[in-house]
């Protein structure tokens, strides 16, 4: 993938704080910062996994995030940026046939902008939380709230009031 088109850390952080907000059942949430991935960043790691600001990363490490929380089955998790990109993945190049491939069109429209006009793009509470299940479960496990959605009327912009008069009578 070319460089100018990559997904940051930064992308991948919003995504998992818009999860982590709309998420509720989620319990003991923390947050862990200046943590170094790549290939061998364990190495930086201190006493208690903790890295040193003034670590001298090797080519490909670079500084990153995570976070930890426990699920409703009390199962601790975590998310991070190598994490949410698997999900993404799983997304954008799965399987577009399934009864949700509809609900991931926007995920893939916005995976495939560049990266300038991506940042401008604004994905919503409902694709953070299914990029992250993903990422998580690798299947959708409870329906992300979405804006007006799930309606219990599709004909509701038809109707009136609560009277129930149309609202455009021929």
């Amino acid at each position: 993938m070319d460089s100018n088109h990559l997904i940051s850390d930064d992308e991948t952080r919003k995504i998992a704080e818009g999860f982590l907000a709309d998420s509720v059942w989620l319990g003991d949430v923390t947050w862990a910062e200046n943590i170094v991935i790549g290939p061998n960043a364990a190495h930086h790691a201190g006493f208690e996994g903790r890295f040193p600001k003034d670590a001298q990363l090797a080519e490909g490490q670079k500084w990153s995030w995570t976070v930890r929380f426990t699920d409703p089955a009390e199962i601790e998790k975590s998310l991070s940026h190598e994490i949410v990109l698997a999900g993404l993945t799983r997304i954008v190049y799965g399987d577009h046939d399934s009864p949700d491939g509809w609900s991931h069109m926007g995920i893939r429209q916005w995976f495939t902008e560049p990266a300038d006009e991506r940042k401008r793009l604004t994905l919503s509470a409902a694709d953070h939380s299914r990029i992250c299940q993903k990422a998580l479960y690798d299947k959708i496990v409870y329906e992300p709230r979405t804006e007006g959605f799930p309606k219990s009327d599709w004909f509701e912009d038809q109707r009136g009031g609560s009277g129930g008069e149309p609202k455009n009578t021929p």
